[in-house]
């Protein structure tokens, strides 16, 4: 084999080409799949991305919910401001006095939320249709929405008069347009009608062991020895309703205040 000099060494490579075209063809074709492989990795990072920080979110407003209902629960629901100082206990159940007649029962928070919407609601039996219980069954309507709960939840001209009148149902109103607003969570519509599986609800539940004349529980449980035990239940489904967040607690509880069942 001739060997040539070139500026007086020897060109060892003079009968290396080059690639040829399969070669390149090949060398493309793998870079080609390690892209590809790297961009589905990145969607597939930012998309459980998305869901853990959804995920976080929904933990976060269950928390605060919860806690709300727990610090919240000795509220008495339907009493303004003006009424505060009249509200009396009467065998540990909340009642608003009034002059020249018996004093109405009134409810506290759990009872009062779990009552929403029967017509027994109101402090006195009546029923109380400012408020409603949250359940969320849909995406909110953006061009609807412009913000109109928070200018009647919050009144800047005048702020110890804000929303409904009375903590309990501020309280509910408060999450209600933290939920419904699609601010804080994301919702993805299914259809045009924005029908969704995403969505929101807060149920009461009244147990206990027995019955007796006006304690008609929802649940019996027998291991209950109070007169009743309210339980609460929160669920977010997010995500499509592929990913879904509950919590059970224990909101309030009614001491039994006599051996006479209630």
């Amino acid at each position: 084999m001739m060997e040539t000099k070139i500026n007086g060494f020897l060109d060892r490579n003079q009968n290396q080409k080059g690639l040829s075209i399969i070669e390149a063809l090949v060398s493309s074709v793998i870079v080609g799949i390690g892209f590809v492989a790297i961009f589905q990795m990145v969607n597939y990072s930012v998309n459980s991305i998305n869901v853990s920080g959804e995920r976080t979110k929904a933990t976060y407003l269950v928390s605060m919910i919860a806690e709300g209902m727990v610090g919240y629960r000795d509220s008495v629901g339907g009493i303004s401001k003006e009424d505060e100082g009249n509200v009396i206990y009467i065998d540990g159940q909340p009642h608003l006095k009034k002059i020249g007649s018996d004093p109405d029962k009134c409810k506290k928070f759990a009872e009062y939320y779990k009552d929403l919407g029967t017509g027994d609601d109101g402090c006195g039996g009546g029923p109380d249709t400012e408020i409603e219980k949250i359940n969320i069954s849909k995406c909110a309507d953006k061009d609807e929405i412009e913000r109109a709960g928070y200018q009647e939840f919050y009144n800047e001209d005048d702020p110890y008069n804000s929303g409904l009148g009375h903590a309990a149902g501020n309280k509910i109103n408060k999450w209600k347009i933290i939920l419904d607003e699609d601010q804080v969570l994301k919702c993805k519509s299914a259809d045009v009608q924005r029908n969704t599986k995403d969505f929101k609800t807060i149920k009461m539940f009244e147990q206990c062991a027995w019955s007796g004349t006006g304690y008609a529980c929802d649940l019996k449980n027998s291991n209950v020895l109070d007169s009743a035990m309210y339980l609460g239940r929160i669920q977010i489904n997010l995500n499509g309703g592929k990913k879904r967040k509950y919590l059970y607690f224990q909101a309030d509880f009614r001491p039994k205040m006599n051996d006479g069942g209630g």
